[in-house]
């Protein structure tokens, strides 16, 4: 893989297909990696249900137990919770590691292209893919919505 190719990525789904980065080609993508029982959660999943109601944009989960063992469910258990907290459309990936030696790939691209070490914690992983595939970083929470919008206008 070219360092910076978005799209050539591949990922496997709760459901175990693969899906191609390709398919997000022309859409602005969000990617952030989740836990179902952080502290994080109930203002995170917020914030992606409406971001998952935008024209245009894909949003990417990727679950994680790193830390502090707050995805502990299968990835259908996984499944099952972004569908309660009405996450509409979301691309859900079978759970794995955004730090260390088993970093997902998704991960290892996107650390790169930001410069950005390793994750702190269960959302803090956010990323913003243009419609042309560029990395770009969640520099400001309260600017995400509109900073997306600007983005899918584009």
């Amino acid at each position: 893989m070219e360092v910076g190719d978005f799209y050539s990525l591949r990922e496997k789904d709760t459901k175990g297909n693969e899906i191609s980065f390709e398919k997000f080609k022309g859409k602005v993508v969000y990617g952030v990696n989740v836990a179902s029982k952080c502290g994080y959660t109930k203002s995170g999943y917020e914030l992606l249900e409406k971001i998952s109601k935008m024209d245009d944009v894909e949003v990417l989960l990727f679950p994680c137990n790193q830390f502090g063992g707050q995805e502990p469910g299968s990835d259908t258990e996984i499944e099952s919770f972004c569908t309660l907290k009405n996450v509409q459309g979301a691309t859900v990936f079978t759970k794995g590691d955004v730090n260390g030696d088993n970093t997902r790939e998704t991960y290892k691209l996107v650390k790169n292209e930001l410069n950005m070490g390793d994750v702190a914690w269960n959302f803090a992983g956010k990323f913003i893919v243009d419609k042309n595939g560029k990395i770009l970083p969640v520099k400001r929470e309260k600017n995400l919505i509109p900073d997306i919008e600007r983005l899918s206008k584009q």
